[in-house]
């Protein structure tokens, strides 16, 4: 198999295990018939540094999509064999946005993966979160009509998910930070040591960025914050700790450390 080739669906399904430990139940959709489907999410369940090169070439390019929380939009996705030396094929849908809106998004989403991918990275969470904000920015109030920014100062509490890229996380001492600060917050997740270092909370908005700060005050030689999912909730909801427990299956706070990029997907 050619190496190239090897490497590239590699990236692809290390960036399809984040996707979907970041994007929970309907919030990511494969897209294609069956046996398509059944064959991407075995590939994902097996995935490893060691196994990726096995069969590779038997399995259908990568198709998905994932909802913008915005009156039922999604990003609809394609990965092209060579992504992400090549771009990825991405495009906007919604049934609540005329041609000439849904021309505008789209072009801008067109102008973004050229400007993301320009190393040949991967790109997609970046992309959705950079669409998700454009639609709040641009159309929230004239063409999207299930979001109203005014319903922000109802609410007591807002809940936030992000994903952080470390170049590396090998540290004892950071490990045990990043277990011990969550627990002190109330904030839950999981965290891969290795090459890259990958760490997902979640919990209460200022919690986790508190969480943040404090990763941020340790030395790193590369730390990103690569993507957050907000969540507002009515003043008279008072039991997002239990919404939590039952999403992530934990019932204490604190971050699991977990192995593999399959592990992260399978939670």
């Amino acid at each position: 198999m050619d190496p190239t080739f090897a490497d590239n669906r590699q990236l692809q399904c290390e960036e399809l295990s984040l996707l979907i430990a970041m994007f929970v139940g309907d919030e990511f959709q494969w897209v294609g018939d069956e046996v398509q489907i059944e064959s991407w999410k075995s590939t994902l369940d097996s995935f490893s540094l060691e196994q990726i090169t096995q069969n590779l070439k038997e399995i259908p390019p990568f198709r998905f999509r994932l909802l913008l929380d915005i009156n039922n939009s999604c990003l609809n996705v394609f990965f092209p064999l060579r992504y992400p030396k090549v771009q990825p094929e991405c495009y906007f849908s919604s049934d609540n946005v005329n041609r000439q809106t849904w021309t505008e998004i789209n072009s801008e989403i067109e102008s973004k993966i050229k400007e993301l991918n320009i190393n040949d990275e991967c790109c997609i969470l970046e992309l959705y979160q950079h669409t998700k904000s454009y639609l709040v920015e641009r159309f929230s109030q004239s063409m999207i009509s299930n979001y109203d920014d005014k319903n922000e100062e109802k609410a007591s509490l807002q809940l936030s998910r992000i994903l952080i890229w470390t170049h590396h996380l090998l540290s004892l001492g950071k490990r045990k930070n990043i277990c011990q600060w969550a627990e002190e917050l109330g904030l839950w997740g999981f965290s891969k040591p290795g090459y890259p270092g990958i760490i997902i909370i979640e919990g209460l908005y200022d919690k986790v960025h508190e969480y943040i700060s404090r990763l941020k005050s340790l030395r790193w030689q590369a730390i990103t914050v690569r993507s957050e999912q907000t969540e507002l909730l009515d003043s008279k909801e008072q039991n997002y700790e239990e919404r939590v427990k039952i999403r992530l299956g934990r019932i204490k706070p604190g971050v699991t450390e977990l192995e593999t990029m399959s592990e992260i997907s399978a939670k």
